[in-house]
């Protein structure tokens, strides 16, 4: 009973941190209004979190419980078809930044103002780079990759496409895209800036 109140107790901080964090921003966000925004003493959060920065942190690891990521990178990388391959990979970027895209902007606008947030996050973007790299040399081993694109100019464009910046540019107030329709011009971008002519379909 105590680990379930416990669990439940984390949850609600998570949930009012993450609705606070999207509203007003990170920097602008106060423990003490998160606290009571769950229904939690102070303290609790502390011991819960340790600091702000631990909430947010514990929201990004949060992002594979919203999303299929696991999964579909267990796909990407066993997969022999090239054009599979990219539209798995924009499928998973589009439920990140579909479903957890609040999450996503709060922890790089707080990696602008906190040092312990900045080095998580300059982690995850290693990271990230790590699992394009993987993809792309999966293309290159089963011959797919363009041969006037390196390996590491084709994990720099991916990197590029996959920007959350690209995809709230798209589709923000002005622009209006669906987040399917997103989908699909990133398949066609993957595609068109990795594929060999003979890959792409």
């Amino acid at each position: 009973m105590r680990e379930r109140h416990a669990a439940v107790t984390r949850a609600t901080i998570l949930d009012a941190a993450r609705r606070m964090f999207a509203r007003q921003g990170f920097a602008a966000t106060a423990v003490r209004p998160i606290a009571e925004e769950a229904g939690v003493a102070v303290q609790t959060l502390y011991s819960t979190f340790g600091s702000k920065q631990g909430i947010l942190l514990a929201l990004v690891d949060t992002i594979r419980e919203h999303t299929d990521a696991p999964a579909l990178w267990n796909r990407i990388e066993e997969c022999d078809n090239p054009l599979e391959m990219l539209a798995l990979a924009a499928n998973l970027r589009r439920q990140i930044l579909e479903r957890c895209g609040d999450i996503v902007s709060s922890f790089r606008e707080g990696a602008a103002s906190d040092a312990e947030v900045a080095a998580a996050y300059e982690e995850g973007q290693h990271r990230n780079r790590d699992g394009i790299a993987r993809m792309c040399t999966r293309l290159q081993t089963i011959n797919a990759l363009r041969p006037d694109v390196t390996s590491a100019r084709a994990v720099d464009q991916v990197a590029a496409l996959f920007s959350a910046e690209v995809y709230e540019e798209l589709t923000g107030h002005r622009s209006q895209w669906s987040a399917a329709e997103y989908e699909v011009w990133l398949t066609d971008r993957l595609r068109d800036a990795l594929l060999e002519p003979h890959c792409s379909g």
